[in-house]
């Protein structure tokens, strides 16, 4: 499948989406699309979205998640940790981002993060946000998210942040 990044739709996970048919390869991430997105959604605990085709709507090419979340302080680096107060910063949290084993390789990733990094933009002009979190699930991922400028918190996790208002957030978009 050769697929022109510039045509791709990212909309909310809903209904006519056929989350059966997406495979990435990792089964955690495609057991959750198939299994978990939808309740996730209702309850309110992520937003789900999905990369499509416009002549194939219902066919998940990627997606990813957002939700809230915090990060501590003193897991910054020493120069952002002495700006911020003691109490836990609020985050947007990309928790999962997958591309389906038909679209790899082919810059959807990137699209998926750009756009991730957008929506949290957006709405950290409404909402009080500082950093944007990840998780990456592997080596591989976290090379993924280090060439777009996030960094390793200093916590034992593999988690990792960026900035939302400064240059390295820019470098996403």
């Amino acid at each position: 499948m050769s697929l022109a990044t510039d045509s791709i739709q990212i909309e909310p996970l809903e209904s006519h989406h056929d989350r059966s048919s997406f495979s990435c390869g990792n089964e955690s991430l495609d057991r959750y699309i198939h299994e978990q997105a939808s309740q996730d959604v209702r309850r309110n605990t992520a937003r789900v979205f999905v990369a499509v085709m416009p002549d194939r709507p219902e066919h998940i090419l990627g997606f990813f998640t957002l939700s809230a979340a915090t990060v501590v302080a003193a897991d910054l680096p020493p120069a952002m940790e002495k700006r911020l107060p003691r109490h836990p910063i609020p985050a947007a949290l990309i928790g999962r981002l997958a591309v389906d084993l038909a679209a790899a390789g082919q810059g959807l990733g990137s699209v998926l993060l750009a756009d991730a990094v957008k929506k949290t933009k957006v709405a950290a002009e409404t909402v009080a946000m500082s950093v944007i979190v990840v998780d990456p699930i592997d080596d591989g991922a976290q090379g993924f998210y280090s060439a777009f400028g996030f960094q390793s918190l200093r916590g034992p996790q593999r988690r990792m942040f960026m900035a939302i208002h400064g240059g390295a957030a820019k470098s996403v978009q």
